[in-house]
């Protein structure tokens, strides 16, 4: 459940929520499930929050820092992460479908079982992250960063790649000539 008294803070604005973190020494915001539904958070620190379940869909979350954020079945889509770190998130049953994620940080992140579907992923870094099962149909994953990345059981179908071949991730499969 989330903490209200967090939720109050956030929604008063970035400004507040960050100076908020630094005075009370919080390191693990408690937003588990909180309705931020078409929040402006642009370079909110949500670094270690629990997130899971939130509905964030909508949300502006541009260079946002989600860094080791709990973010289990939350609902991103429509949500803007452009230039967002989620190193070391967990995003696993997460939605982002029509969510902008153009040079987002995904690298060590638990993308398990998460929908990207036909998403724009230039530039997304996905080094050494988590994607088995992780729904990435029809997906750009222009200049993206895959090296180590676990692809087991992915869809695949439809992915646009360039500048770096899929053979590079850890997971087996048929490039078609």
């Amino acid at each position: 459940m989330e903490n209200r008294t967090h939720v109050e803070v956030l929604q008063q604005g970035v400004y507040e929520w960050n100076r908020f973190l630094l005075d009370e020494k919080i390191q693990a915001p408690q937003l588990r499930g909180a309705n931020l539904c078409g929040a402006i958070l642009r370079r909110v620190n949500l670094a270690n929050a629990d997130l899971r379940g939130a509905n964030l869909s909508g949300v502006d979350l541009t260079v946002a820092d989600l860094r080791g954020a709990n973010l289990t079945g939350a609902d991103l889509r429509d949500a803007n992460l452009d230039g967002a770190s989620l190193s070391g998130a967990t995003l696993d049953d997460a939605d982002l479908r029509h969510t902008r994620c153009n040079g987002v940080k995904f690298a060590e992140a638990d993308l398990r079982r998460t929908n990207f579907s036909g998403m724009d992923l230039r530039r997304a870094d996905f080094t050494d992250a988590n994607l088995r099962g992780a729904n990435l149909s029809g997906t750009k994953l222009l200049w993206a960063h895959i090296q180590g990345a676990d692809l087991g059981g992915a869809n695949l179908t439809g992915v646009e790649v360039l500048g770096e071949p899929l053979e590079d991730a850890n997971a087996p499969l048929r490039v078609a000539a």
